[in-house]
């Protein structure tokens, strides 16, 4: 039989630290996306968050030249898209058809 004693300070460090730990990454997440950001976050090519998710009615920011993408806006849209979608229904292309006959029904 295994006797295990365990010191809180010890623990309670452990706590701390993995709490902090946490709270500084979350801090870091960026509140808005560029391009290049929004094209790792999400693993596809600048060209299809254009002819896919864009002109589907992705909301974007521009300042100047630069385009920016809210981070909670996009999760919600993507959100939005997906849960709209079924195992034959799942093409990003057809999302507005597949909103629109959503709507109708």
């Amino acid at each position: 039989m295994l006797n295990i004693q365990i010191d809180d300070k010890v623990v309670n460090s452990m706590l701390e630290k993995a709490i902090n730990e946490r709270v500084e990454e979350l801090a870091k997440q960026k509140y808005f996306l560029t391009y290049s950001d929004l094209s790792e976050y999400l693993n596809i090519s600048k060209p299809i968050i254009e002819d896919r998710l864009i002109k589907n009615g992705l909301k974007y920011y521009k300042v100047g030249s630069k385009y920016l993408f809210k981070r909670s806006e996009v999760d919600e849209f993507l959100d939005d898209m997906t849960s709209n979608m079924n195992a034959t229904n799942n093409d990003i292309k057809y999302y507005q058809k597949m909103k629109r006959g959503a709507a109708n029904r």
